[in-house]
């Protein structure tokens, strides 16, 4: 949905009424007086935003041709997951193309929600998957339906991320599994890349938190984190020399092709820079229930 660029009045997180202080001035980004957050302020359509180009040119080189390594990232959240809730009903907020959920099926029951059309119609027609299109605030309330809740680099993108954690709070059963991903902008490389970090480009990247304000955002959902960690990613080579220099805000366009050899040259990379950070918090079971 849209959103004008009218000021926010208070902190989403925390509720300070402010005023707010500027982080970013050139690109709108605030940050909050009291527990620090960081968000963007300006306009913005996230359902335009998420078109096949995003995935086919813009932000991604091409999402699908990427699957194998995207899935290879997703095989050790799976691990971490398992091993916290081997079994139950799980559902993806934001997601894409299914590949994390083809991978899960094997040990939960699974559903995912996404609003990129042509994601949605991958998950449910090449993969099989049971996928709606929608936004998730939208949806009826569900309370304690579910076991485990994912949203893998998602948060960020999302115009209310703390309702939504909120809600999904609410969605868990006593004892389930919050899991999401997302950029740490307190971690050493965001902190020395300032306003160049990588992940600060709105308006796909909303809000930029870090592992103070998403454990402040996850325990006024009532949950208690359990794990914490910097996870690296695995990606293409060409993948990632689209990112620095062939991305159409990008001023040295010239380099990808010289360094890919027009497009010749490819190989798997695997990074971790330490600023993307997992977080699996669970929604306390009941005292009578841990009593007995």
């Amino acid at each position: 949905m849209s959103k004008p660029a009218t000021l926010i009045l208070a902190c989403p997180l925390c509720g300070d009424p402010g005023p707010l202080l500027p982080w970013d001035s050139s690109k709108s980004i605030v940050q909050c007086s009291q527990c620090t957050l960081v968000f963007y302020e300006g306009s913005y359509d996230t359902h335009h935003l998420y078109d096949i180009d995003y995935f086919e040119g813009k932000e991604y080189k091409n999402y699908v041709a990427e699957k194998s390594l995207i899935q290879k990232n997703f095989r050790d959240r799976l691990e971490d997951l398992h091993h916290l809730k081997p079994e139950g009903r799980l559902l993806e907020i934001g997601s894409a193309y299914g590949f994390f959920l083809e991978l899960a099926k094997a040990y939960w029951e699974v559903a995912g929600m996404d609003i990129t059309p042509e994601g949605v119609r991958y998950s449910q027609s090449t993969l099989g998957l049971s996928v709606r299109q929608g936004d998730f605030l939208e949806l009826a309330d569900e309370p304690e339906s579910r076991d485990v809740i994912c949203l893998w680099d998602t948060i960020e993108h999302l115009p209310q991320p703390i309702a939504v954690i909120n809600k999904a709070a609410r969605w868990l059963k006593p004892g389930g599994l919050l899991a999401l991903t997302t950029g740490d902008i307190d971690s050493p490389l965001a902190r020395w890349r300032g306003t160049n970090w990588r992940q600060i480009h709105p308006p796909t990247h909303l809000y930029y938190f870090s592992s103070q304000t998403l454990r402040l955002a996850f325990e006024r959902a009532g949950l208690e984190v359990k794990t914490q960690k910097y996870v690296g990613v695995a990606r293409s080579y060409q993948f990632m020399m689209h990112c620095l220099f062939n991305l159409p805000t990008k001023k040295r366009r010239w380099l990808y092709p010289l360094l890919t050899l027009g497009e010749r040259l490819d190989f798997p990379v695997y990074l971790n820079v330490y600023d993307t950070v997992l977080m699996i918090a669970r929604k306390p079971a009941p005292a009578a229930v841990l009593a007995r």
